[in-house]
């Protein structure tokens, strides 16, 4: 596993939360080619990836066991940015189905007003009910490699009603991004909406699998970073 200096990290990724545009010109996690497409949200593995609601935050959300659901820790986020929402606050909506959330296990150290670090953005709700039975995905327990082919799907706020992926797309650095901590760096397209968005390979025996929690995508390019598999713990 090879390390990324903090500057390069940085300069090459110019990393900024998928929140709404700075520039007219730009979204986070889109370049000047929009790669992304529709994808049947009824067949694996895209039936386990389903909707956070919380606060009025609108995020992806992925089935990793029958009652749990992994996502961003930064979606969980109260209405007056000053605290994690309770469980029951969280709304998860798949396949016209909804459940709530009734406990959170979530990454320590998360500072909520800056959302760093970027390692620990992540959350584990479990619901009130057993939606993943059947569908949901595995948490990697191994880093991926550099150069693994990815899928990035997500309910993007551009693309409302559509489940869109990125179906192209590769590891591009697993390292560690200085203070940010230990993460998947990706070029993969996914802009507001895809925050908590599993990054999805395929294992060594062709079955789906999730390597990377969405956590950060880049300004105007199709890059982004995502909280390891690995270090989120399995309940």
């Amino acid at each position: 596993m090879r390390g990324l200096p903090h500057l390069a990290a940085l300069a090459a990724f110019g990393l900024v939360a998928a929140a709404p545009p700075v520039w007219p010109q730009q979204v986070p996690g889109l370049g000047a080619t929009d790669t992304r497409q529709v994808v049947p949200a009824d067949q694996a593995p895209w039936n386990a990836v389903g909707e956070i609601e919380a606060a009025g935050n609108r995020c992806t959300g992925t089935l990793v066991g029958p009652r749990s659901v992994v996502t961003a820790q930064h979606c969980l986020i109260d209405a007056a940015g000053r605290a994690i929402l309770r469980p029951g606050d969280v709304t998860f909506r798949l396949a016209g189905r909804t459940a709530r959330g009734v406990s959170l296990l979530a990454g320590q150290g998360f500072d909520i007003a800056t959302e760093q670090p970027w390692r620990s953005d992540w959350a584990l709700l479990t619901i009130d009910a057993p939606l993943g039975e059947g569908r949901a995905l595995r948490l990697a327990r191994e880093p991926p490699r550099e150069g693994t082919p990815l899928v990035l799907p997500g309910w993007q706020h551009d693309r409302p009603g559509a489940l869109v992926a990125d179906l192209r797309c590769r590891v591009l650095v697993m390292g560690t991004f200085g203070a940010q901590g230990m993460l998947v760096g990706h070029n993969c397209a996914g802009t507001m909406g895809s925050s908590g968005a599993p990054l999805i390979a395929r294992d060594a025996a062709g079955g789906f699998v999730v390597v990377g929690v969405q956590a950060k995508a880049a300004l105007g390019r199709s890059q982004g970073v995502a909280v390891p598999g690995f270090s989120i713990p399995l309940r």
